[in-house]
């Protein structure tokens, strides 16, 4: 997977499998290692666990990872790559709410409230099907901890924040807000932060106030008059 020109790219560092059968068993090795770090986080990934887990010999492990770096690395990628689709299903829906509106209706006060209603809708399901994933979040806040200590895994954290970012900023880019790099921002970040707090159970998943701050987050973001390109004609 590869980011826009200049932008970190999120890439697999370990041994390359060609066979079917060879793929299967590198993918179980990266799956094992993702309910290894749900049952005991980071520091319980070793060779000989993670071979266990995933039922394959101990040189299996070792042959498509030289080492402990380059196995934490890749499953990261791994599961970066499966919660990728999430963010894209959430741009796709956003972009059809904006672009379901006439330019009439997106410079009108109502268009702009049913669009505010449309994409706090969109992001409350984002927030709580993925909080109500408590494994990948676990694996998701091992991994971002662990990237303070492993600057390969900081490259990768930051290759995948990218990827992320590049999907939630291409819709602002859309609605011609000044400043789009800092909505994503924003919009990121109130993300993860909901997320957390809801899998630390500070705040329920069903609380009127995940709506309430995603609306308000929006609300802020949306100008006045959204004045949105016309989607170019399909060939």
């Amino acid at each position: 997977m590869t980011m826009d020109s200049g932008k970190s790219e999120l890439v697999y560092h370990g041994r390359r499998a060609q066979r079917a059968d060879s793929r299967q068993r590198r993918r179980a090795i990266l799956e094992a290692t993702l309910r290894l770090i749900v049952k005991e986080g980071i520091r319980g990934i070793r060779h000989r666990a993670v071979a266990r887990e995933a039922s394959v010999p101990l040189a299996a492990t070792t042959y498509y990872f030289k080492d402990l770096d380059d196995l934490i690395s890749d499953a990261f990628t791994h599961f970066v790559e499966q919660g990728l689709e999430h963010t894209r299903q959430l741009q796709e829906d956003s972009f059809a709410a904006a672009r379901n509106l006439s330019p009439e209706e997106r410079a009108s006060g109502a268009g702009r409230k049913l669009l505010i209603q449309q994409l706090t809708r969109f992001i409350l399901s984002h927030v709580r099907a993925q909080a109500g994933n408590r494994d990948f979040r676990l694996i998701e806040l091992a991994f971002r901890n662990e990237a303070l200590r492993s600057t390969q895994l900081t490259a990768a954290i930051r290759a995948a924040n990218q990827a992320t970012e590049a999907l939630i900023q291409e819709f602002f880019e859309l609605l011609g807000l000044a400043d789009p790099q800092a909505a994503v921002q924003i919009v990121h970040g109130t993300i993860l932060n909901l997320e957390y707090q809801i899998l630390s159970g500070a705040v329920s998943i069903d609380s009127p106030l995940l709506e309430r701050t995603v609306t308000m987050m929006i609300k802020g973001l949306i100008p006045a008059t959204a004045t949105i390109p016309e989607a170019a004609p399909q060939t």
